[in-house]
């Protein structure tokens, strides 16, 4: 596996990418039909903007407000998030992702009409969850990058899951080697417990000495107070939470949490 993507995609020997948490989407429970699809663009817009301003290397538009989420997406949610991407494309000035959670073929199918580069998620594995048995087919999310012609489009594959159980109770690193050497994964990412909750730094340095040559993301709960000590491990971060005001997952992002996010990390790349 080459990380030359990293660097090819983001101009960057490690990325942080930016979160984008879309507002509850039409047919959610927790939309907002008063201030409608304005609102969520609004939302958006904001956030897109004080991210760019503060300096990630890119950004992760995920429907993280539709709450519960399903199994699947609905056609609703998807024809939201394109309309809304499409909205703020001329806003957009790094290079962006796209994750509809809980539905890896709708996020690849969201990716070839919206132009977006990387996703992450979870594509092998059966997995026991708050909302019922996760069931994974990454042959099939492969092909169908391939059939749409977006081979490029590259896919950030879950170690572990958070908030899940492997229902074989298997070892996340053994269950990854056949996955890692038939997959060809384009990176892999390494959660916590929980949404929010610190990445596993100690499964993190299992993943980097048994597939020495792997992209690594950080996929949450990655803080200003913990960057050093995941980045040295890592190649890249996904970080959500900790760019909103007060560091409340409901609020926007603040580009002033941002910004000193950023201020740090490039003084640990160049000390």
């Amino acid at each position: 596996m080459s990380k030359n993507w990293i660097t090819d995609m983001f101009h960057q020997e490690k990325a942080i990418i930016g979160l984008v948490h879309f507002l509850a989407l039409p047919g959610d429970p927790g939309y907002d039909e008063a201030g409608g699809m304005k609102k969520v663009i609004e939302a958006a817009r904001h956030d897109v903007l004080a991210l760019q301003r503060g300096g990630v290397d890119g950004l992760l538009f995920s429907n993280e407000f539709s709450l519960p989420y399903p199994k699947g997406a609905s056609f609703e949610m998807v024809a939201a998030m394109a309309y809304i991407i499409g909205a703020l494309r001329d806003l957009i000035t790094i290079p962006y992702g796209v994750h509809l959670i809980g539905d890896a073929q709708a996020t690849v199918c969201l990716a070839a009409v919206t132009g977006a580069k990387f996703t992450r998620g979870t594509y092998h594995g059966v997995y026991a969850t708050a909302g019922g048995l996760m069931d994974t087919d990454g042959a099939a999310i492969h092909r169908l990058r391939h059939r749409l012609g977006i081979d490029d489009f590259k896919l950030v594959y879950y170690v572990n899951v958070e908030s899940s159980a492997d229902i074989a109770n298997r070892d996340a690193i053994d269950a990854l080697r056949p996955v890692y050497k038939l997959d060809k994964p384009d990176a892999l990412g390494v959660t916590g417990p929980v949404a929010g909750e610190e990445a596993d730094v100690s499964l993190m340095k299992r993943v980097r000495e048994t597939f020495p040559d792997a992209v690594i993301f950080a996929t949450t709960g990655v803080h200003i107070d913990s960057v050093e000590k995941i980045m040295e491990l890592a190649d890249g971060a996904f970080v959500g939470t900790t760019f909103k005001r007060d560091g409340i997952f409901e609020n926007e992002v603040d580009e002033k949490r941002v910004k000193a996010f950023m201020d740090k990390v490039h003084a640990l790349s160049s000390s």
